[in-house]
């Protein structure tokens, strides 16, 4: 599997990112193993005022050549509103959007755990 990550993804116009897209596209027509990609994988409002889902710009990538999406931040907030709302699912996460349209298997899960220093391990 091969995985590419944008960090630096079009913070504000996530499908203008024709660089990802092309690269993605290119490397689906000669790599035979499965594409993973992710970076900018959310819900956004353009410059215009344009609002984009999730499933949007996963849509993009999908088409792109992409076997599988990974989700950072957006899956911290699903994490999040999950707990806060008594552990039920809403159905409107990314994860879950995404999920239903190419199924589970298309959507892991990228998690960059930043590092906390307490002054008592008991904290």
């Amino acid at each position: 599997e091969v995985t590419f990550l944008n960090i630096t993804a079009f913070r504000d116009l996530v499908l203008a990112d024709q660089p990802m897209l092309n690269v993605l596209h290119d490397a689906a027509k000669t790599v035979f193993v499965p594409l993973t990609v992710g970076g900018g994988i959310r819900s956004y409002v353009d410059k215009d005022g344009k609002k984009y889902s999730s499933l949007e710009v996963a849509d993009a990538y999908f088409r792109a050549g992409a076997d599988k999406v990974s989700i950072g931040s957006d899956s911290v907030e699903a994490a999040v509103a999950y707990y806060a709302g008594g552990c039920k699912l809403s159905g409107t996460t990314s994860i879950e959007c995404i999920s239903k349209k190419y199924g589970r298997q298309a959507v892991v899960i990228s998690v960059d755990p930043r590092r906390i220093y307490v002054r008592d391990p008991a904290e």
